[in-house]
């Protein structure tokens, strides 16, 4: 191997290769929580309990490199979840170097960018609504909807 072929693209991950990795890092997510007392299965329920986790992990003042393991661990874990319940498939969008959830309709949900925001920014960031709206394309009841410039009242076109 040459000096100059770290510097090259590598080629993008498949769809396959996307879903496999992102069922590891879900199922590190799962196998974390339960060393820890706190186990997660796989029913659609267990998306209402992602942000008392946020707020417990955060409590704790975590460094950064924990932080980023708990964003890409926990952010497969919330898009395995649409995956399974609402029919999305994992893929990778190459513009935004991520792997994403492509809804049956579309949408593209980016469970890990919501996943950082929400440690990053606190509750306004709510997983479950998240998690709720990819399914449902509702908000939950009670819910208080934001846009953002380039967005359409009626939502977002993709998750962020």
């Amino acid at each position: 191997m040459g000096i100059l072929d770290r510097f090259r693209k590598r080629a993008d991950p498949t769809d396959a290769q996307t879903a496999d990795a992102m069922r590891g890092l879900a199922e590190a997510f799962r196998g974390g929580m339960t060393a820890e007392g706190v186990p997660f299965g796989w029913e659609s329920t267990e998306a209402s309990r992602l942000d008392d986790i946020c707020d417990a992990f955060l409590a704790d003042k975590p460094p950064a490199a924990y932080r980023h393991s708990m964003i890409m661990s926990m952010g497969a874990y919330l898009g395995e979840l649409l995956v399974r319940h609402g029919g999305g498939r994992w893929t990778y969008d190459p513009k935004e170097n991520a792997a994403v959830v492509e809804m049956p309709d579309g949408m593209r949900a980016y469970p890990h960018n919501k996943v950082a925001k929400r440690l990053s920014h606190g509750p306004e960031h709510n997983l479950f609504q998240f998690y709720w709206y990819g399914l449902t394309k509702e908000t939950p009841p009670g819910t208080n909807v934001r846009t953002e410039p380039g967005e359409s009242p009626a939502g977002p076109s993709t998750s962020h």
